[in-house]
């Protein structure tokens, strides 16, 4: 589950894009810090996310775009 960072800021699903010259990498224990215990890295519904394979930070989710329930639910 790592991500890659365009340098236009986009992020995408590591596994479903190719590098591209300029990209940061989240490896798998950042992304999974950021995502599921911190919940600041976010995605849409799984059915989804599996096509676009695009991710946001929180505070930066653009209009339209329907977030993971998962993200929303607080911490234990």
């Amino acid at each position: 589950m790592s991500v890659r960072i365009r340098k236009n800021g986009r992020m995408f699903c590591a596994a479903m894009f190719p590098a591209e010259k300029g990209d940061k990498y989240i490896d798998d224990t950042m992304h999974e810090i950021l995502s599921l215990n911190a919940k600041v890295l976010v995605s849409e519904p799984h059915e989804r996310h599996k096509i676009t394979g695009e991710w946001w930070w929180i505070n930066n989710i653009p209009n339209g775009v329907e977030i993971d329930d998962f993200y929303m639910r607080m911490q234990p």
